[in-house]
């Protein structure tokens, strides 16, 4: 990760590492193309793992720390920012590998494009794959319930097969029958699908997002991003 960092920084190319190997051709800056990093919250996250890095593999715990990562790292970030409903998009098509040859996405976003290619045509997509950083997060989302159909369906997605399948086939991983591994049962249902699982990341180093206050002093710092909108009782 430090040293695709880098070459961004540097200001290298595409071109300057013999993309033209891979039978495609591309001047561009090299980097990791996100969403807008004021509107979009993976490309905000990739800001935190971008300043976790730069800030040498710690986290900014204060605004004097987060002011001078964020003056770092900005000219290395400013020239990302396609509208998040585009991005994947771009990507996908035949022209996408020339445009952004590196995308920032969430895991499950592949793995479902990847068995929508499988469903469609047959086989999945083997010009593109998916990167694991080495310096990474992982994001274990919780479901918390507030009503009691609420809680139901906390009930339902922990045990009901097909809502479990449906899960895998947009690309999310989920317990399996011990309620302790998320990954045995998407890698097993990938498999099925002839898409190649991932490998095992325990040996990565693993980032740390710093206080949301920060990360978002951060992102407006970088992006430039607009103040948000006041309701009038918050401006009275």
């Amino acid at each position: 990760m430090k040293g695709f960092i880098d070459l961004s920084a540097r200001g290298k190319k595409w071109s300057d590492i013999g993309i033209e190997r891979h039978r495609t051709r591309n001047g561009n800056r090299i980097l990791a193309q996100t969403s807008n990093v004021c509107e979009a919250n993976h490309a905000g996250t990739y800001l935190g793992l971008v300043a976790f890095v730069e800030n040498g593999n710690t986290v900014p715990t204060d605004n004097s720390a987060a002011d001078r990562v964020a003056a770092k790292i900005k000219p290395t970030l400013v020239s990302q920012g396609l509208a998040s409903e585009q991005m994947f998009k771009t990507y996908e098509v035949p022209e996408g590998k020339g445009v952004a040859p590196i995308v920032v996405v969430y895991e499950h976003q592949y793995f479902a494009y990847q068995i929508r290619q499988r469903q469609q045509t047959g086989k999945p997509d083997s010009q593109r794959v998916l990167l694991y950083p080495s310096t990474q997060f992982l994001t274990e989302p919780e479901y918390i319930a507030l009503t009691p159909k609420g809680d139901r369906l906390g009930e339902l997605l922990a045990s009901d097969e097909q809502l479990q399948r449906r899960a895998m086939e947009l690309g999310f991983r989920v317990l399996d029958s011990s309620n302790k591994a998320t990954s045995t049962e998407l890698y097993r249902f990938l498999e099925d699908q002839g898409i190649p699982a991932p490998a095992s990341a325990a040996n990565d180093t693993k980032a740390t997002l710093p206080s949301l206050p920060l990360l978002e002093r951060m992102i407006t710092s970088v992006g430039d991003c607009p103040p948000p909108k006041q309701s009038p009782e918050s401006s009275s």
